[in-house]
C-alpha cells in the first residue's frame, strides 16, 4: 500500500510539474508577443525613408537652449504661455547643430526649441514678449518617424541620424542644422539640403 501511494505522489508531482512547465511557456510566449507588439509599435522595426521636398514657411516661436534636457520644458512653457493667449501651436520642435559623421555625439549644440504656429495666430503674436521668426519655404532632406512616446525621439534619432548621414553624404550635401518637428504621430526631422 505505501509503494501505491508512492507511486502516486510521483506521478502527482509528475503532473504538476508539466502543468508549471505549461503555464511558464503560455506566459513566457504571452509577454513576448507583448514586447514584440511593443517594440512594432514604438517604431524599431520601422524602415527609415528620407525624401527631398519643400518645407516651410513656418512661424516659430522660440528660446535659445543650451541642453537637451531643457527641450521638453520649453517647448510646453512656450505652449502654456501662448495657450493663456488663446493661441493653439501646430507642432513642438528644435533645431540642433549636429555633424551627423561625428563618432563623438556630446559635441552638440542645440540652438533652440519652441512650437510652430499657425499662419492665422502670427497677428496675435506679442513679438516684446516672445522671440518668433520664419523658417523660410525651402528645398528639404525629410525624414519621417512614428511618434508614440517618449522613447520614440531617443530611437528616431538612433535610426534616422545614420540615415541621413549616409544620405547626406552619398549627395555630397553640406550639413545644416537639423530642425525636428513634435507632431501627434511623427517626429519629422528636416535639414535644409545645400
Amino acid at each position: 500500500m505505501v509503494v501505491v501511494l508512492g507511486f502516486q505522489t510521483s506521478q502527482t508531482a509528475d503532473i504538476k510539474h508539466t502543468q508549471m512547465k505549461r503555464q511558464t511557456i503560455v506566459v513566457l510566449s504571452f509577454l513576448a508577443i507583448i514586447i514584440v507588439g511593443l517594440m512594432y509599435y514604438i517604431g524599431i522595426f520601422a524602415r527609415v525613408h528620407i525624401l527631398e521636398k519643400d518645407m516651410g514657411p513656418y512661424q516659430l516661436v522660440y528660446k535659445q537652449i543650451n541642453s537637451k534636457d531643457d527641450i521638453g520644458k520649453t517647448i510646453d512653457e512656450i505652449t502654456d504661455q501662448l495657450s493663456s493667449l488663446g493661441i493653439s501651436p501646430f507642432k513642438g520642435y528644435c533645431v540642433f547643430d549636429e555633424d551627423l559623421n561625428a563618432p563623438d555625439k556630446k559635441a552638440v549644440a542645440i540652438f533652440e526649441a519652441g512650437c510652430v504656429l499657425k499662419q492665422d495666430d502670427l497677428g496675435k503674436i506679442d513679438t516684446t514678449k516672445f522671440k518668433v521668426k520664419e523658417f523660410p519655404k525651402q528645398f528639404c532632406v525629410v525624414s519621417n518617424f512614428r511618434y508614440k512616446m517618449g522613447l520614440s525621439v531617443m530611437l528616431g534619432k538612433l535610426k534616422v541620424y545614420p540615415a541621413l548621414a549616409r544620405y547626406f553624404k552619398r549627395k555630397e550635401y553640406k550639413q545644416s542644422p537639423i530642425m525636428e518637428l513634435y507632431g501627434p504621430r511623427s517626429i519629422s526631422y528636416i535639414i535644409p539640403a545645400k
